[in-house]
């Protein structure tokens, strides 16, 4: 009986392995946000991964706050799936969830975009800014500007 039960699930193994649907690969990426004004509020970091979410189009892949604590910050997006991503970055200093501008409409709070350099991009696009993420664990460090 034993080696009947045995021969049926060696038989049926090959067909319960194909009959399951393809599994997207997927990791973790930590973003390790550094150069905050200082303590106060909080640190926003925005995950994206197309332009249409880039220009604030369409909703992002995910949106992680986190409090500020020796100017730094760091934000995990867990069961994420390998892709190209951009990420936005802001120290929220008053927790309002906006990035405060001046009456002219530059930032009054530090800010940053992957892959570019502010000082010299102010008008970046996704494509500027994308990253590729196929890594089971994934680190990227960002400095506010």
């Amino acid at each position: 009986m034993l080696i009947r039960a045995t021969l049926l699930c060696a038989m049926l193994a090959p067909f319960t392995v194909t009959s399951n649907p393809q599994v997207e690969p997927e990791g973790v990426l930590e973003v390790m946000i550094n150069s905050a004004k200082n303590d106060d509020g909080e640190i926003q970091v925005t995950l994206m991964n197309n332009e249409a979410q880039f220009n604030s189009k369409e909703t992002p892949v995910a949106i992680c706050r986190k409090i500020i604590t020796e100017k730094k910050s760091v934000c995990k997006f867990e069961k994420l799936t390998h892709g190209d991503y951009a990420i936005f970055a802001y120290h929220d200093e008053n927790k309002n969830k906006t990035l405060d501008e001046n009456f002219l409409g530059a930032p009054k709070e530090k800010l940053a975009v992957s892959g570019v350099d502010l000082a010299q991009n102010q008008s970046p696009t996704f494509t500027q800014s994308k990253f590729t993420f196929r890594s089971q664990l994934a680190q990227i460090f960002i400095n506010l500007q």
